[in-house]
């Protein structure tokens, strides 16, 4: 039986205490450094990750934790980068004309 994973974001992280919460749609789930693939550093508020959610005693807990996005900034800029010189080479051809 494959097990179901679920998406969100980082919503908070404290290091001193080696826990957070990861914000979902349906609301947010605790999660523990030990869950956190470790070679990539901690976790970043707003980094996307998928994880696989389970029950104990009526609590979630994330777990199986993997990234999707670990550096969202980036990506947002690499996005708008590749968006804007789209709109500019559009632009540019229908001067061409």
């Amino acid at each position: 039986m494959a097990q179901e994973f679920y998406q969100g974001k980082v919503k908070q992280y404290n290091p001193d205490k080696g826990f957070g919460f990861i914000a979902t749609s349906e609301g947010d789930i605790f999660f523990h450094i030990s869950d956190f693939p470790a070679e990539e550093g901690e976790p970043k508020r707003n980094e996307k990750v998928k994880f696989v959610a389970l029950e104990n005693d009526g609590k979630f807990k994330a777990t199986q934790i993997e990234r999707i996005d670990s550096n969202p900034a980036k990506t947002k800029k690499t996005k708008i980068a590749n968006h804007n010189k789209s709109i500019t080479t559009e632009l540019l051809s229908n001067f061409r004309r």
